[in-house]
């Protein structure tokens, strides 16, 4: 993992949120959905797997956040197989460097 990402808003709370904030959803067996703040992360694969994806990385801040709800989801000591980037805005990047602190995934994202 490179060292040196750099974290264009340092590691501040950027003050917007929705009313859906800190709540999670089961869209489908396999889909579920956390919002943080005015961004939604999704876990792909089956509660009780250690076979998911975590698609997008939320807002700056948010990594404890989605290890929570990793944990409550797969378990203990559960990590995705990928991290998927939608795209690269700052509300879907923002927890990255951190998640990859603490897991060593390989992350997918469009080079533009």
């Amino acid at each position: 993992m490179d060292k040196d990402i750099h974290h264009p808003f340092g590691h501040r709370v950027i003050p917007m949120t929705s009313i859906e904030s800190g709540t999670g959803r089961e869209l489908l067996p396999d889909i579920y959905c956390l919002t943080i703040q005015i961004v939604n992360v999704c876990l792909i694969g089956r509660a009780g797997t250690n076979a998911f994806v975590l698609v997008d990385a939320g807002m700056p801040g948010s990594a404890e956040a989605i290890f929570s709800a990793v944990r409550a989801r797969f378990g203990e000591k559960a990590k995705p197989k990928a991290v998927l980037l939608t795209h690269g805005h700052f509300d879907h990047v923002g927890a990255i460097a951190p998640l990859l602190e603490k897991w060593d995934v390989p992350v997918f994202a469009h080079q533009i």
